[in-house]
Parts: C-alpha cells; structure tokens; sequence
C-alpha cells in the first residue's frame, strides 16, 4: 500500500543510525523506494539506497512518513507536512513516546504488518495560529500539541483578554496561557493542571498558566471554534506566541492573535494492537499498586 517512504530522524549517536539504516535495508527489500529527509539526517552516514532530499521535495514524493526518535522528533516534523496528506509512523527513541509508540525491538515486524495492510489508523487535529498588526498578517504557524502565549523573560505577569467565536469569554493577568489540542493534552497542558482529553474528540483546552486569581480554571471548548487574544488596554508588555515548545514569535499589545483549528489533520498510523489507554497507564503509572 505504500510505495514511496521518508525517513526522518534525530541525530543522537550510533544507536539512531543503526535503526535508520535497518529500516531502509527492510524497505529496499520490500521493493519500496527510500528517502531520508536531508534536515534531520544530514549528519548520518550516506546510504546509497536513500538518498538526501531537502524537506520541500520529499514530501511531494512520498506517501508514508517515518520518524525514527522522540516526540519532539514527530511534532518538528509533522508541522511541516501535516498540509501533505501523508501518514505518519513513529518509532520511538525518545523517553516519553505519546507520539512515537513503535518500539525499535518491534520495528521490523510491525513494518511488516504496515506494509501488508494491518494497522490501526487515527486521524487528530492540530492547531494553526495567525498573530495580525494592523490587519496584516505577520506570522502564521501550525502546532500539533499546543498554541502557547506566555510572558517574555520579566518576572511580571501578563494581562490579555480572551474572545471565543467573537464573544468575550475572561480577562485575565497570569504568566499567560495554554490553547491544547487533545493529542497536546498530555503535554505541557497537563503539567498546567489542564484536563487529559481523549485524541479522538474535537475540542481545544484553554489553560491558564499560573493565574492570578484562584476562580481561572481550565476550559474545553468546541474544536471549531476561533479564539483570539487581544492584549488588555492596560498592557503595555511583550509576550510570546509559542508552538509545540519549538516556534517562537513575539508580540505586543498591538497585535491581535486567533487560534483555529487548522484545515488539514494529520493521519498516525499505530501497531494493529494499539490502545491508547494502555499507553496512558504506562506513561501515567495509572494502576501501579501502592506499596
């Protein structure tokens, strides 16, 4: 079912190259026609049977993607194909692994499985942020897990006003704010005190970082709607608008800032006996019994 696959990867040592270099032999073997993506991989060794494509060519090419490394690993680079349509594996050498669920001890025989049909596919969405000065767009980004205004390096809070589909929901002065996918709610959202929200439902968790009243607490609303972020009349501080931890603009008070639910989803592509509760148990230590 897929013919035409990329690879990407993190550069962490031998260990990273020996499972690059293991999937591609097992692909080549498939008759499947390889491509290592030449940002993340351009520190490996060469393999005369992938060879190195920037990212804008790749994925016009390919029609399976396959990223080899953390989380982090999958959020750099799923943002940038998640407009493409391509399905996204994860084999995980990070620590943590929501994203990347495919162990390299099970790498070969769950590509087996892929290739020959058999697998779990889940569709999420993401997030797309457009920051506006004057009714000009002048930064635009996508974020799988979260969408994050926070105050810039000075101890004082922010104050900002939050609007959602045009009607004004709080006004708040906090460190700044968390709009959350569900994939992203096991994320920073979580270590905020935001809700856990199953990867399947379309809503967005707003979650307010260290608020300065004890009345803010965490609100879901509808995965369509728009929210938008306008500094309060009294601020006069920069902040910063802040995608999966990775991308980073600032702003002030003269910007007006609107997360919506971008056009396109991203597709993951699981091991056929994939459970997502199962994952959280094991990354959560739900269960574990008290000593």
């Amino acid at each position: 079912m897929f013919q035409n696959i990329g690879i990407f990867g993190k550069y962490s040592g031998n260990q990273c190259w020996k499972n690059i270099e293991t999937l591609i032999e097992f692909l080549v073997s498939k008759s499947c026609t390889v491509y290592l993506d030449k940002p993340s991989c351009d520190k490996f060794p060469t393999h005369p049977q992938a060879p190195l494509l920037e990212r804008d060519e790749l994925r016009q090419k390919i029609d399976l993607a396959i990223m080899v490394g953390g989380d982090g690993t999958f959020l750099d680079v799923a943002r940038s194909i998640a407009d493409d349509d391509v399905p996204i594996l994860g084999i995980n050498l990070g620590r943590l692994g929501f994203l990347t669920d495919i162990s390299p001890d099970n790498m070969i025989e769950t590509m087996e499985e892929v290739l020959a049909g058999v697998y779990q596919e889940e569709r999420r969405n993401l997030l797309k942020v457009s920051v506006y000065e004057n009714d000009e767009l002048v930064f635009e980004e996508r974020a799988i897990n979260d969408v994050v205004i926070h105050k810039t390096d000075s101890p004082r809070m922010i104050e900002f006003e939050t609007f959602v589909d045009g009607r004004f929901l709080n006004s708040q002065r906090s460190d700044g704010m968390i709009m959350s996918t569900p994939t992203g709610s096991t994320a920073y959202a979580l270590s905020a005190g935001g809700p856990i929200l199953d990867p399947g439902l379309n809503a967005i968790s707003l979650v307010s970082i260290n608020p300065h009243t004890m009345s803010t607490r965490p609100y879901v609303i509808h995965g369509n709607s728009e929210i938008e972020l306008r500094a309060h009349e009294y601020c006069d501080q920069t902040a910063q608008i802040i995608c999966d931890g990775q991308i980073t603009h600032e702003i002030s008070p003269k910007h007006r800032t609107i997360v919506r639910r971008n056009p396109h989803d991203i597709t993951l592509l699981h091991p056929k006996n994939h459970d997502h509760f199962e994952l959280l148990r094991a990354k959560l230590h739900w269960g574990d019994k008290l000593s």
